[in-house]
């Protein structure tokens, strides 16, 4: 990643040299998910459903139109089970190649309250949960600061973009977490702080196009944000 790097914007992809759509979807719902704990690196598995979501959102990959070639699509995951499982599936599902692992997708920490349910943490922590509403994790101890995400979201982006260069893909496809998608969004509006929240869904699914223009700056744009699940294909 250049050093200089801020934001990811339309100098940042200038390189490319054909148009590549860049996917990243939430995993399917995890046993963590289904019981309403913060998981943060605890790694639960998916559940059943959250098997189906990953099939499903397979089936609908598969039939989008930069994915008819499925040797120029390329598939990375968070090395998390939940989020592995769920990318395998949707290789499975849609003809991929396996996924390779990726680190640095991987969840934030959610600190103290990593285990902790939802409905504890607001009868036990009164004094931390209107810190949360009002700061989100920034407030939370031990918890990974805005910094380091906003950091690890620029390094996750510079990867994919050098694997498309690199390839010669038409489509990178990440699967990650709901926390830390929240900052591979975010920094390509060069916000650095957590609010405001967006909208992530177990499977959800984000689609950033990029068309390369000679000697200027990359056309970008954010087509689709947290797109849900077809009911059915």
């Amino acid at each position: 990643m250049n050093a200089t790097t801020e934001r990811v914007d339309g100098t940042f992809f200038q390189d490319l040299i054909q148009p590549v759509e860049f996917v990243f979807i939430r995993h399917g719902e995890s046993e963590g998910n289904a019981n309403g704990v913060f998981q943060g690196l605890l790694d639960f598995p998916l559940t059943d459903r959250g098997r189906e979501q990953a099939r499903l959102r397979g089936q609908q990959l598969r039939s989008l139109p930069f994915c008819s070639r499925s040797e120029l699509v390329g598939l990375y995951t968070s090395p998390m089970g939940r989020a592995r499982e769920t990318a395998e599936l949707i290789a499975e599902t849609a003809g991929f190649a396996r996924p390779l692992v990726v680190p640095a997708l991987t969840e934030l920490d959610t600190g103290v309250w990593t285990g902790k349910a939802w409905a504890d943490v607001r009868s036990e922590a009164n004094e931390l949960w209107p810190r949360f509403r009002a700061k989100s994790w920034a407030a939370i101890p031990q918890a990974e600061s805005e910094e380091a995400l906003y950091q690890r979201a620029l390094l996750s982006w510079s990867f994919l973009r050098d694997q498309a260069i690199e390839h010669n893909l038409h489509g990178v496809i990440a699967v990650s977490h709901a926390g830390f998608l929240q900052w591979l969004f975010r920094v390509t509006m060069g916000c650095k702080s957590w609010f405001p929240l967006i909208p992530v869904q177990n499977c959800g699914m984000f689609r950033f196009k990029v068309e390369p223009i000679v000697n200027h700056p990359a056309y970008i744009a954010w087509d689709t944000i947290n797109e849900p699940l077809p009911p059915s294909l």
